[in-house]
């Protein structure tokens, strides 16, 4: 598993909403649906363009939940967890 995947794991909280991960299993790699960042039918797009998310918002930024929300606006709510996802892996020395 690549280590960006494998470091929700260890995050505090969901870079989303803030829920927290006390035991380790509440959190997952929220991959980008973006073209721009390697998104393709059948392909997911890289590591390095996901946010750390807990399942409500991971299928909220996916579409699989609706909550009034359209694409552009799920769009800009997982470019929001991923620039705090960004700076907790700075931070914890993952890039």
């Amino acid at each position: 598993m690549n280590k960006l995947r494998e470091s929700a794991r260890w995050a505090p909280y969901c870079m989303s909403c803030g829920t927290e991960n006390p035991n380790g299993d509440r959190l997952c790699l929220a991959h980008s649906n973006r073209i721009a960042d390697g998104k393709g039918m059948g392909i997911k797009s890289k590591d390095e363009a996901g946010a750390i998310c807990c399942d409500t918002c991971h299928n909220i930024i996916d579409g699989r939940t609706n909550v009034g929300m359209d694409r552009v606006q799920r769009q800009d709510m997982h470019e929001r967890a991923h620039r705090r996802t960004v700076a907790w892996w700075r931070k914890q020395g993952y890039l």
